[in-house]
């Protein structure tokens, strides 16, 4: 008989102390969200360490540092927390996302399109990540691997006319106006408006510079 009340108070102090320690972790999570939304990064970062001191998950808290620092403006310990995160889930998409974001905010083309391969082998429809990074090689005038990503996109969301766009002067640009002609006729059907639309439909058409058919 004392044998089993003294496992039925050890039980009960076991579960009084995880419950202290979950209460501990959770407090500390909740202080970083409230500084984090009062702009309060350091301070964020800093509860968001304690909620780790505490027991909290190592991934949770690194890609949170990441985030945080990235915030902060403090690309290097973005970096190194975002890689922290990578090789504690190495199939989790935000570390990779953030380092990304990290290289662009630093303009380091090279880096951020190694990160962008990163979220591409986990997630190869990403959209938002294959337009970035088409712009990137677009820029660095490898019209044909931005092509790649750029099509990829579009037929992800045919009706953009952002993606139509990259779409149709990655092609013009390695001199498949004819191949681009249909995605610019699209544009003018839906996005007549639109950046450079008027200049790519004429391109295509082999029409002079000037204003779209059916207007003078």
């Amino acid at each position: 008989m004392k044998t089993h009340i003294l496992i039925l108070a050890f039980a009960c102090v076991t579960a009084a102390n995880a419950a202290d320690k979950i209460a501990a972790i959770s407090d500390a999570w909740q202080q970083s969200l409230a500084a984090e939304s009062n702009n309060d990064y350091p301070g964020a970062l800093e509860s968001v360490l304690a909620f780790k001191s505490a027991g909290g998950e190592t991934y949770l808290a690194a890609v949170r540092a990441g985030w945080l620092s990235y915030l902060n403006k403090d690309y290097t310990k973005a970096i190194q927390f975002y890689t922290t995160a990578s090789r504690q889930e190495p199939r989790a998409i935000t570390p990779h996302l953030g380092m990304f974001n990290v290289y662009l905010a630093q303009t380091q083309p090279e880096d951020a399109l190694r990160a962008a391969r990163e979220v591409l082998k986990i997630d190869q429809f990403h959209r938002p990540t294959l337009l970035i990074a088409g712009e990137i090689l677009f820029n660095q005038q490898d019209y044909r691997k931005a092509e790649v990503y750029f099509e990829r996109a579009y037929k992800l969301q045919p009706e953009d006319p952002l993606g139509v766009s990259w779409f149709g002067w990655a092609q013009i640009n390695q001199g498949q106006a004819r191949l681009a002609a249909p995605l610019f006729e699209k544009l003018m059907e839906i996005n007549p408006e639109g950046y450079m639309v008027h200049e790519g439909f004429a391109i295509t058409h082999g029409l002079p510079p000037g204003p779209p058919p059916g207007q003078r």
